[in-house]
């Protein structure tokens, strides 16, 4: 049992990650063509090309659980293809304890599909980001260590934190004069988009520098200021990290700052659970590769089973997609309404390859 547990191990395995390669190769010649319209005298083709290197395997982590369940329906569907799928049953063995080894090496890929995504994954979308910021807008740069920094004319803003709604925190605004010598600087707790370029101050310090050193400094205070021009609000979709290509790590440190603050931390709560129930995913569809493997073997047309398990597959996706997008709305608890999908396909795989045993329906 040894030797069948170990083929089958290897399949699932190999069969994976050549997948996984085939969509690698898809998601770089599709993200080259998508950055070829952005190519311009400063932001070059080896720009573009660098900047897709980065963002691919960030790309291929959101795809890896359709990744695996297509390789692992090729696979499976080849051992079918020559009957040893057939073999193994006539010796004994149940679907159950053939989805064992199936199970196992859907393990050994999430773990791979995570390693891959909280590393490189999350750093190249990092390196791009900021790649992109240098070379398409001269005065914008991010940096998770300082921050984001922007520059608007004669001002100099740095945020120290900025979400994708809209809002920035510990902002720091430098005036200078026609010499780039500094000559008023403010803080505020707090900067709300009010749409276009106007930014809403909050909790602001203003200190204004004289020419003469001797000169007093003047101080004011402004508990709000609105309809400040900073810059237009399009501008952080370069600079800001969407909550999806963050790490978990970068994701908890930003969802217990926001619920340090008594902030809405939703969006990153999210993120943070959809990335922490990933592997879930994985195993999900190779579970449920097995009922359509055997079906299409006892129904005689894979291929018709291969496509609806693959569109299953895709739907999956897309289900995940929704109801990562609707649960802020909605105020569920992000972590069950990301775990309920991939369990819910688990329960139902297993229910349905119980239904495939002979034994089980010899019983009833």
């Amino acid at each position: 049992m040894q030797l069948i547990d170990r083929y089958l191990l290897r399949t699932v395995v190999l069969s994976g990650l050549g997948a996984s390669v085939v969509f690698l190769v898809l998601i770089f010649v599709f993200g080259l063509l998508d950055e070829a319209s952005k190519v311009d005298a400063r932001y070059r083709w080896t720009h573009a090309f660098l900047f897709v290197t980065y963002t691919a395997p960030g790309y291929l982590y959101e795809f890896f659980p359709v990744a695996v369940l297509v390789g692992a329906l090729l696979g499976l569907g080849a051992l079918n293809a020559h009957s040893e799928l057939t073999v193994m049953r006539a010796t004994g063995l149940s679907i159950m304890r053939l989805a064992r080894p199936v199970l196992l090496g859907g393990v050994l890929l999430a773990l791979l599909g995570s390693l891959m995504g909280e590393t490189i994954g999350a750093k190249g979308q990092v390196e791009a980001s900021s790649m992109r910021a240098q070379n398409m807008e001269r005065s914008v740069s991010v940096g998770l260590g300082s921050g984001i920094w922007l520059r608007n004319g004669p001002l100099v803003i740095n945020a120290e934190r900025a979400l994708v709604t809209g809002v920035l925190f510990s902002v720091r605004l430098i005036h200078l004069d026609e010499q780039h010598r500094p000559i008023r600087i403010e803080t505020a707790e707090r900067a709300v988009s009010e749409g276009g370029s106007r930014w809403r101050l909050e909790n602001v310090q203003q200190i204004n520098l004289s020419e003469n050193p001797q000169d007093a400094i003047e101080r004011r205070h402004f508990s709000e200021r609105k309809g400040q021009e900073l810059f237009d609000r399009q501008v952080l979709d370069i600079a800001v990290l969407n909550p999806r290509y963050l790490n978990i790590a970068q994701l908890y440190e930003y969802v217990s700052y926001l619920e340090a603050n008594d902030l809405d931390s939703s969006v990153y709560a999210t993120a943070m659970y959809s990335r922490l129930f990933q592997p879930l995913s994985v195993v999900a569809m190779l579970l449920l590769t097995l009922p359509f493997v055997f079906v299409s073997q006892r129904g005689g047309n894979a291929g018709r089973w291969l496509f609806i398990g693959i569109l299953m597959g895709l739907g999956y996706m897309t289900a995940n997609q929704i109801v990562t997008a609707l649960t802020p709305a909605f105020g569920i608890p992000p972590w069950m309404s990301i775990a309920a999908l991939p369990l819910g396909v688990i329960v139902l795989a297993i229910a349905v390859m119980l239904q495939l045993n002979p034994a089980r329906r010899k019983n009833e």
